[in-house]
């Protein structure tokens, strides 16, 4: 009798042991951080930042590799099709604009990827040159409206988030604007200060210091708030136009590769970098304001997002590829 209960005893000491024995240690090789857009662009500083605070916590380097091209579908569908195990990527608005711009993408992004969590939300502001005789929304729409195809939005490029942004604008406002596409949002807002063109969405980190000198005229930013950086520009709402909720977003997702089970801890492990006061403030100073969450609230917003814009585009016959 004795024999027996310690035999017991003996498995229900070890059966603890051994489940942790058969959990999948990970990860068990440095982990890759696909960026899909070049160096330097306005995720990299947080992804860097993530991989190198994630290192020390999981006990393996985490890389951050810039793979841009086809407005970010390229460095996606690696992250889609990676096989190893230890593959995360960086995923951003444009991901949710591709599936209604191009008619076949090699990857289904609410189905080929795994939502591990949100990351930030930045906000642009509509600008004008100030040679535009308008000094807020409405003037700005009533202008539009008596002046139709005579005003030119610009943008970083045919389909980018800025001129699905106007498109979407346009609708809501019942106005007709010229869009003309530029390769990329530099250009684009440089003509707009040189007067070659009236009115933009820009990322507010780049137009604020061209704001400040009276170079554009600020008349609305897409934010739920006021911005601290631009206090006296009133919110879309506030102006009049409560329906244009509009919002840049990032986040982080994994490879179908990567063991479920770790899901839910480089969500808990990224969060905590994000709620950091010194890395928030740090952050709120570039215009990017730190969002944490778990996997379901990146999968809504992804779900989210690809129906608006979607309908958005359509609407508006945007197409990239014939």
């Amino acid at each position: 009798m004795r024999r027996r209960f310690l035999t017991a005893l003996g498995a229900l000491t070890l059966a603890p042991l051994a489940g942790r024995a058969q959990a999948p240690a990970w990860p068990t090789r440095p982990v890759r951080i696909i960026v899909p857009s070049a160096p330097g662009s306005p995720w990299d500083p947080l992804t860097r930042l993530l991989a190198e605070r994630l290192a020390p916590v999981f006990g393996q380097a985490f890389i951050v590799d810039n793979r841009s091209g086809a407005t970010g579908t390229l460095g996606m569908d690696l992250v889609a099709k990676a096989t190893d195990g230890h593959t995360l990527g960086v995923i951003f608005m444009p991901h949710v604009l591709t599936p209604a711009l191009f008619k076949k993408l090699p990857y289904d992004i609410q189905r080929d990827v795994v939502p591990v969590t949100q990351t930030q939300w930045s906000y642009n502001v509509l600008v004008v040159n100030p040679a535009l005789p308008v000094q807020s929304l409405a003037e700005l729409q009533a202008y539009a409206r008596q002046r139709p195809g005579k005003l030119t939005l610009v943008s970083g490029g045919n389909g980018s988030p800025a001129h699905v942004m106007g498109e979407y604008f346009k609708q809501l406002t019942k106005t007709y604007i010229v869009h003309v596409p530029y390769r990329g949002p530099v250009a684009a807002l440089q003509d707009l200060i040189g007067g070659q063109a009236d009115l933009m969405f820009a990322n507010t980190t780049a137009a604020v210091p061209h704001i400040r000198s009276g170079r554009l005229r600020a008349i609305a930013v897409s934010a739920p708030q006021r911005l601290a950086a631009l206090p006296e520009v009133p919110t879309f709402a506030e102006a009049g136009q409560p329906r244009f909720d509009v919002r840049d977003w990032a986040g982080i997702v994994a490879s179908p590769s990567v063991p479920g089970e770790v899901i839910a801890r480089l969500g808990d492990e990224i969060g905590k970098v994000l709620a950091e006061p010194a890395v928030v403030e740090r952050f709120r100073q570039m215009g990017v304001f730190l969002q944490g969450g778990h996997r379901e609230g990146l999968a809504t917003l992804m779900r989210s997002e690809t129906q608006k814009w979607g309908e958005v585009i359509r609407s508006a016959g945007i197409q990239i590829d014939g």
